[in-house]
């Protein structure tokens, strides 16, 4: 095709790269992103929107922090695989390193893919189908070698679980068939577990949280709500509100773009003014775009359903219940 991606779209794809780059600087690039001034270069020479605010870096990744604790994940006796994806890599380390504790706690022992590249969801909004398929293949390779070893494919993005099963073989033309099964959201895997009896979680008595959930529009399209609710749910001290089943408008790199701002902004607008009239703690949801979104436009701080169940996870007694 004739289509040439622009420097602007270039760059919003490549999120390995840019990550690669803006963690290795991460103090001085964070600063760089939140000055007026290059927000004002952004808008004008990319045209990425000026009141666009961007996600923070983190100085170290979840891979170099994995690294340094793997020895230990190879102890237990039972493995998953983990697909941690670009932001809870560069951005938020934290999110991995929440489901690790979780998986821990339940005697599971947690391992990365032996090649990972971003799933590609950004290239293909922005027309970049070759790199994308690339990285699509290389991912779809890595977890036959984790399946053959009996391990499930866990994730922590809705985005990139919805991209790496369903548009692999749409849109890229790979053939996931044999691993599409084997990807799972973590809060769904841990969900069927717990409900096959073969998993236990215990729960801090002094955990109380009024939260609202927003159903990030993969999520909806795989069905997948039920299973983040129904572990929020296990909570005995949280409160969950269900937010209305409509779309935050950042629709991934879409919403960064000059000339979709204010329709991202108008397309969010309900959304934002529920989250305000309820007034939760904070709000609940599996995708990182939506977080941004939301607390870009509403101030409220948004959380994965996966560092929600770690903070409120009693570990010691998680521990003994699935040591019996």
């Amino acid at each position: 095709s004739t289509y040439r991606p622009s420097l602007r779209d270039k760059m919003l794809a490549s999120t390995d790269f840019v990550g690669t780059m803006a963690h290795t600087f991460a103090p001085l690039t964070n600063f760089a992103l939140s000055l007026g001034i290059t927000k004002t270069v952004l808008d004008g020479v990319l045209k990425i929107d000026k009141h666009r605010q961007f996600p923070a870096y983190s100085f170290q990744t979840f891979v170099q922090w994995y690294k340094k604790h793997a020895k230990e994940q190879e102890q237990f006796k039972k493995h998953v695989s983990y697909f941690h994806g670009c932001y809870a890599n560069y951005n938020f380390p934290q999110l991995s390193k929440d489901l690790v504790k979780i998986l821990n706690a339940c005697g599971i022992g947690v391992r990365l893919l032996e090649k990972e590249k971003c799933c590609g969801v950004a290239m293909i909004a922005n027309g970049m189908y070759n790199s994308a398929k690339s990285q699509g293949e290389l991912n779809i390779n890595s977890m036959r070698k984790a399946v053959k070893r009996g391990e499930p494919i866990l994730t922590t993005s809705s985005t990139c679980t919805f991209t790496m099963r369903d548009e692999y073989p749409h849109l890229l033309e790979i053939d996931n068939a044999d691993v599409r099964d084997s990807i799972s959201l973590a809060t769904r895997w841990l969900y069927q577990q717990i409900e096959a009896g073969k998993l236990k979680l215990a729960f801090r008595k002094d955990y109380h949280k009024r939260m609202a959930y927003h159903t990030a529009c993969h999520m909806e399209r795989m069905g997948w709500g039920v299973y983040s609710t129904g572990m929020l749910r296990m909570i005995p001290g949280v409160e969950l509100l269900m937010l209305d089943s409509v779309c935050c408008g950042i629709a991934g790199t879409y919403g960064f773009k000059k000339e979709n701002y204010k329709r991202s902004q108008t397309i969010g607008a309900p959304l934002f003014k529920q989250i305000h009239e309820l007034n939760p703690d904070f709000v609940a949801c599996d995708c990182e775009t939506c977080k941004w979104q939301i607390e870009m436009s509403t101030g409220y701080e948004v959380k994965n359903p996966i560092s929600i169940l770690a903070e409120a996870l009693d570990v010691e007694a998680t521990r003994k219940l699935n040591e019996q």
